[in-house]
């Protein structure tokens, strides 16, 4: 079977959990599926090579055998992209197709099917040569775009605009994180468009809330903060987060708007604090670096809310918060069990596997 290239409109599209999904399901089947994500854009060292985070994550949950290097052959990152606009564009494509078709004969060994991630966007890497459509021609694969919806965005051009850029390599779309009032209308108006135009839709994917949450322990470690209580609460799902910069009323009102939350305040704000765990919290990050009341902390240790206490501000949490909601890890059981049954529910896989059997 030819290999499958995924690639998307914009990062945090939701391809990797596409491809994690799409191979836990195949590997279900008795497929022996291989892995890999020829541009890295993560950086995470690993012994003494530098791997895509991604790839390792990845490789976890697929339970692969094959060599890191192999499945992430090349990372990008800022500087990188510098030295090589420096240079002869054909002359250092030519040179890192090599070193990505050498890494997938090695993982295509002995495998039904190859999924292959590609970088940030289908684009990123065109001025050196390296974009997803040139992987596609160098390996022989067929691409299949995760277009991620939004409300600017018009689907249909960006589904035509993929099957032109792409041409002979094109496959077809999968529509990503559709609200579920959008998709009768897609399914009815959207879709036979596209079908008429020919292009192939693989599945209409709802946006999930369990899909984008993030787990407690993932934001102590995206603020660098310290739990200071609760602690066997760290893998509990987070589905949103709020600002507590009132009074303790208003801010009961405030907090009662939303369930499954994590509320950000400073750490002098023991009113917050306590106001918010009369609502569904799950999580309380204090910032500032204050040390908080040892009778809110008490109060928090019995209701089994962590807390969190972190040095930067208020704002700053925010803002990395805002980075990292949507495209955390699905390595807690629950994620992974979620993904595979929505995949499984709006993926068309036969539809799939024929287009890597043409």
């Amino acid at each position: 079977m030819k290999p499958l290239l995924f690639t998307s409109n914009k990062p945090f599209s939701g391809k990797s959990s596409i491809c994690i999904g799409l191979g836990k399901l195949l590997q279900e089947r008795g497929y022996n599926i291989g892995y890999m994500k020829p541009l890295g854009t993560l950086p995470e060292k690993i012994g003494k090579d530098y791997i895509d985070k991604d790839v390792k994550d990845i490789s976890n949950i697929l339970d692969t055998e094959d060599s890191l290097k192999d499945m992430s052959p090349l990372i990008f990152i800022e500087k990188d992209y510098d030295d090589i606009l420096k240079q002869k564009m054909e002359e250092t494509s030519k040179k890192y197709l090599k070193i990505i078709d050498k890494s997938f004969e090695k993982i295509s060994q002995n495998k039904d099917l190859v999924i292959v991630e590609g970088a940030k966007n289908s684009k990123y890497g065109i001025a050196a040569g390296l974009s997803s459509k040139e992987i596609c021609k160098s390996i022989g694969a067929k691409v299949i775009n995760v277009v991620k919806y939004t409300e600017d965005d018009d689907i249909t051009d960006i589904a035509i605009y993929y099957k032109e850029f792409f041409k002979e390599c094109f496959g077809g779309i999968i529509l990503n994180l559709l609200p579920l009032e959008n998709i009768e209308r897609f399914q009815n108006i959207v879709v036979p468009y596209l079908q008429k135009r020919k292009v192939n839709v693989f599945g209409i994917m709802p946006a999930d809330k369990v899909l984008s949450s993030i787990s407690i322990g993932e934001i102590a470690r995206c603020l660098d903060g310290k739990v200071i209580c609760a602690n066997d609460k760290i893998n509990e799902l987070v589905e949103s987060f709020m600002v507590g910069a009132m009074g303790h009323e208003l801010a009961l009102r405030f907090f009662r708007t939303s369930s499954n939350k994590v509320v950000i305040t400073g750490g002098d704000r023991a009113d917050i604090q306590l106001a918010a765990m009369e609502t569904n919290t799950k999580c309380i990050v204090l910032t500032g670096n204050y040390d908080p009341n040892p009778t809110v902390v008490g109060r928090a240790e019995e209701l089994e809310i962590p807390m969190i206490v972190v040095k930067c501000d208020t704002l700053s949490a925010v803002g990395k918060l805002y980075d990292i909601m949507g495209r955390s890890s699905v390595n807690t059981k629950g994620k992974l069990n979620k993904l595979i049954k929505i995949v499984k529910d709006y993926i068309d896989i036969e539809k799939i596997l024929k287009l890597a059997k043409e």
